[in-house]
C-alpha cells in the first residue's frame, strides 16, 4: 500500500510517501506560506523522487488541523480533489498528534502549541508508554494558563510547534512549568508531512480513511470571517 500524504498547516508545505514497509520520502518546499503555488509541484516531485505515478497511490493523507485556516483548507481541498481523481480513500491524521509522533522516545509528555493568536493556542499533549500513544489532555484551543495548569507537577514536558517561537507563549511555558520545561529545536519544532504519512497508513490499514466527500478539516475554533459575519447579524436584529 502506498500513501501519499500532505501537511499545509504550518508556514511550510510538505508531502510524502510510505509503503507497506513504512519507508518514508518526504519532500518540503522552504517558502513561508506559498501552499498554494507549490503544493502540487510538491506532490510531482516526491512521486517523481520514489519512482511512481499517481496511479500507484492507493490512499491519501491529509493533516487535517488545527493550524492555518487558509492552509488546512488548501491541503484538505487539494486532498479530497486528488482522492476523487485516482478512487482512493482518505485519511484524516490529527495535526497535533501526528507532530508529537516525532518525540516518541523523548521520556516525558510531548505538547505541540500552535499560535492561535487572540490570546490562544491550539494544544494537546500526549506521552508514549510501551510504544503505544497516549493522550494526555485532549485538542482544544486553550488560553496559555489553561495548558500549565494541566502539564504542571506531571514531570518532564516538551514543547513544540510554532508557538514556542513566540517570546510571550514560551515566557509563559517556561515560568510556569520551569526545570521540566523542554523546547524542541526550531528545525524541530514544525510539523511536516513524514508523520502524516505514518498515522496515515495506520488509518488506512485499519479501514479508518473515508470518501473524499466525507473528508473534512479540524479548526477547533470559527475563523475570523465567520465571527465578524456573526457579528454583524447580531448587530442587525
Amino acid at each position: 500500500m502506498n500513501i501519499l500524504a500532505i501537511e499545509t498547516t504550518a508556514a511550510f508545505a510538505s508531502t510524502a510517501v510510505i509503503d507497506n514497509d513504512e519507508c518514508v520520502h518526504e519532500a518540503v518546499d522552504k517558502g513561508n506560506f506559498t501552499h498554494l503555488q507549490r503544493l502540487i509541484p510538491l506532490v510531482d516531485q516526491v512521486l517523481e523522487e520514489c519512482g511512481m505515478k499517481p496511479e500507484d497511490i492507493d490512499g491519501i493523507a491529509v493533516s487535517r488541523g488545527p493550524g492555518s485556516f487558509t492552509g488546512i483548507r488548501i491541503g484538505m481541498s487539494t486532498a479530497k480533489a486528488l482522492a476523487q481523481a485516482l478512487g482512493v480513500r482518505v485519511a484524516e491524521v490529527p495535526t497535533l498528534k501526528a507532530m508529537s509522533m516525532n518525540f516518541w522516545n523523548f521520556g516525558g509528555i510531548v505538547c505541540p502549541v500552535l499560535d492561535a493568536r487572540r490570546s490562544q493556542v491550539y494544544s494537546a499533549a500526549y506521552c508514549f508508554e510501551d510504544d503505544e500513544q497516549k493522550e494526555v489532555f485532549p485538542e482544544g484551543a486553550y488560553a496559555v494558563e489553561e495548558v500549565i495548569d494541566r502539564l504542571k507537577g506531571k514531570g518532564p514536558v516538551i514543547f513544540i510547534g510554532d508557538g514556542t517561537g513566540v517570546e510571550d507563549i514560551r515566557r509563559k511555558l517556561e515560568e510556569g512549568i520551569g526545570r521540566d520545561a523542554f523546547f524542541a529545536s526550531e528545525e524541530k519544532r514544525i510539523q511536516t508531512a513524514e508523520m502524516v504519512a505514518v498515522l496515515g497508513l495506520e488509518i488506512h490499514k485499519e479501514g479508518k480513511a473515508v470518501s473524499y466527500a466525507e473528508a473534512k478539516p479540524e479548526y477547533l475554533r470559527k475563523s475570523e470571517a465567520e465571527r465578524n459575519l456573526e457579528l454583524k447579524k447580531c448587530g442587525k436584529k
